[in-house]
């Protein structure tokens, strides 16, 4: 339902769209779990732009007998209160991707959903180079499978839950073609 709205609003959006600004982007905070990132974020309008985020962690190596490995498709719906790529904004954020957490003798595996909102700021720091700070909070519904590596993983899933996630948490640099 949250990507047919965004969609809707892109096809309004579309018609407006000239020759508009472009930005490619990565959070370096994701590189702190081992999560190599690209954001592609397209200005809509005078007010509006939109991204849509990948990232992914398919290293299999345990780190301190973690082991985790993620992919996401983020996408990003902004209100920008100044013009879109400088200063303050206010977004409604998505995720959908896929997990799977094996540590202490436990494996949590399968797929979550999540929408929220998040505040921004981004910070021009040259013609074509930014950075953003953005913060957020949401709802996330995970399903999958939980369960022990010492036992067969269940046919079906044995795991559902909605919980309060932190939708957006991030220092982002990106280069703005103009």
């Amino acid at each position: 339902m949250l990507y047919a709205l965004l969609l809707l609003l892109f096809m309004l959006a579309a018609p407006n769209v000239k020759a508009q600004r472009l930005s490619l982007k990565t959070n370096a905070l994701e590189y702190l779990i081992l999560s190599p990132n690209l954001t592609v974020e397209a200005r809509l309008s005078r007010v509006m732009s939109l991204q849509v985020g990948v990232a992914a962690n398919p290293m299999t190596k345990p780190i301190n007998g973690l082991r985790a490995t993620n992919f996401r498709v983020e996408p990003e719906l902004r209100y920008w209160f100044n013009r879109p790529m400088a200063r303050h904004f206010l977004a409604l954020s998505t995720t959908a991707g896929f997990y799977n957490v094996q540590g202490n003798h436990h494996i949590y595996s399968g797929s979550v959903v999540a929408a929220g909102i998040s505040y921004g700021y981004a910070l021009v720091l040259s013609k074509h180079w930014n950075m953003e700070a953005e913060i957020g909070v949401g709802v996330g519904h995970f399903r999958g499978f939980d369960y022990k590596d010492s036992e067969a993983k269940p046919e079906t899933p044995n795991f559902s839950r909605t919980l309060p996630v932190p939708i957006r948490v991030g220092l982002t640099f990106g280069y703005v073609f103009k």
